[in-house]
């Protein structure tokens, strides 16, 4: 009898010879760049006009990013984006003769226009979809979907992630504990729960492929499937029938999933990096902490006490004052001041946290404080020796407002779950490794030893 590491590792070879066949360009709208946690050696783009994405489909990799950012984003904007995205992409692809498959990342613990953003690419395309899954595991996060309900881990405890202070986020709040109910809460009752499909733990498995293949051949209209999964393995098995379907089959899938998905149908699956051989030079480096959620709030915290890093506290109550921008240009000098000596700098917004009764007022007072915290890196006229940032708006905002990248490489990740970026030769830093730090990621000592690993 064979046991399952040898099932498994059959299970592996076919499929990654049935994703070599795959006939598509894998195309992932990123909604902030924390989703490049799980794969390596990729171009992600930041724009996407027509010249940028026919330089992305004639890319060799099976796959490539775009970073949309629409997190920050409010309903109307992401709409508009995502339709001119759908225009775009159908365009390249059919004077490039190459078809595409889309997956809408975001947000692992639920949160973003996770309902809105594949209606709208639905709407947009001339070729409608069948159905959507719905993936959000991220595993090197500790996030599983079991039993149709979406779970994190936190102290060494399985939580809904409904009872979990993500499903109070101030713009994209939920309270359904299934996945089922939380489509039908987004959606408005567009999906009602009871007609949502689900492909179990058991069929995955007991390799039920049969019985994966019905649920397939049923879909249409878009319908919505939840995907359970508690590992690599399971994801494997269920890409695995998934490529295998779309090989010999005429449907047109698409997907929101969070990272764990997209490193699964990847041909390049993420994998830690040194960064010591990349040169640096003799400045201090910074670090950039915009998000507020307590896991990022714990690092900060352990970080400021565990080292002799320096500080500078950003005050979030001065988006709203008249003399923002003399704040900001007092805060840059101290910041140049610190690096210019060869001291390593923490910039961190104040615990605060700002909310109103108005859900798109809540995005903006956000999408301002990030947008302060850039206008730092912006304004810089020496170059730091690593720049890391912490929190999705944050890095994202960094990355095109601050460091103007059109084009980068995800060449890998410093530690599990955190991504690094090479810059690109526009950027204001070219060739300099930029890490990604996810707010809610790691254990209360990572971002120390994330900082160690660049100082």
């Amino acid at each position: 009898m064979l046991n399952e590491e040898v099932i498994n590792q059959r299970i592996k070879d076919t499929f990654n010879k049935g994703l070599e066949n795959l006939d598509y360009k894998i195309v992932v709208l990123d909604d902030d760049p924390t989703g490049t946690q799980t794969v390596k050696d990729l171009p992600v783009y930041t724009d996407w006009d027509e010249a940028l994405l026919t330089d992305a489909f004639e890319q060799p990799n099976n796959m490539f990013y775009i970073l949309t950012n629409s997190r920050a984003l409010n309903e109307i904007e992401t709409t508009q984006l995502h339709r001119e995205l759908s225009k775009n992409i159908e365009n390249v692809s059919l004077k490039l003769n190459k078809p595409y498959l889309i997956i809408s990342r975001g947000d692992s613990t639920l949160r973003g226009h996770f309902y809105l953003e594949p209606k709208i690419l639905n709407e947009a395309t001339t070729n409608p979809f069948n159905a959507i899954f719905y993936l959000p595991e991220f595993f090197e996060g500790n996030r599983y979907t079991y039993d149709g309900i979406h779970y994190l881990k936190e102290d060494n405890q399985y939580i809904p992630v409904s009872e979990s202070e993500f499903a109070n986020d101030t713009t994209f709040g939920f309270s359904s504990t299934s996945m089922s109910d939380f489509i039908e809460e987004k959606s408005q009752g567009e999906i009602k729960s009871e007609n949502v499909y689900h492909i179990t733990l058991n069929q995955i498995r007991n390799r039920k492929k049969e019985q994966i293949f019905s649920t397939f051949e049923f879909l249409n209209n878009l319908d919505a499937v939840v995907v359970d999964a508690l590992n690599d393995e399971d994801m494997d098995y269920f890409t695995a029938c998934l490529v295998e379907y779309l090989n010999y089959h005429d449907k047109k899938f698409i997907f929101r999933t969070a990272a764990s998905f997209v490193k699964s149908i990847c041909e390049t699956p993420g994998e830690i990096i040194n960064l010591k051989h990349y040169k640096k030079n003799s400045n201090g480096g910074i670090i950039i902490v915009g998000s507020h959620v307590k896991k990022s709030s714990s690092q900060l915290s352990y970080l400021l006490e565990n080292t002799d890093i320096d500080s500078i506290e950003f005050d979030v109550k001065e988006v709203t004052q008249p003399n923002l921008q003399n704040y900001i240009e007092k805060l840059t000098k101290e910041v140049e001041d610190f690096i210019v000596n060869g001291k390593d700098v923490v910039i961190y917004t104040s615990r605060d946290v700002i909310k109103t009764e108005d859900l798109t007022n809540n995005l903006s007072i956000s999408t301002n404080i990030s947008n302060s915290l850039v206008s730092i890196v912006k304004q810089l006229s020496i170059r730091p020796s690593f720049i890391i940032a912490k929190g999705g708006i944050t890095s994202s905002d960094v990355a095109t407002k601050g460091l103007g990248i059109k084009k980068a490489e995800v060449i890998g990740q410093i530690t599990k779950g955190v991504p690094v970026w090479l810059t690109g030769e526009e950027a204001k830093y070219n060739n300099m490794p930029y890490v990604i730090f996810p707010g809610n990621v790691g254990e209360v000592d990572t971002l120390m030893e994330v900082y160690k690993l660049n100082s």
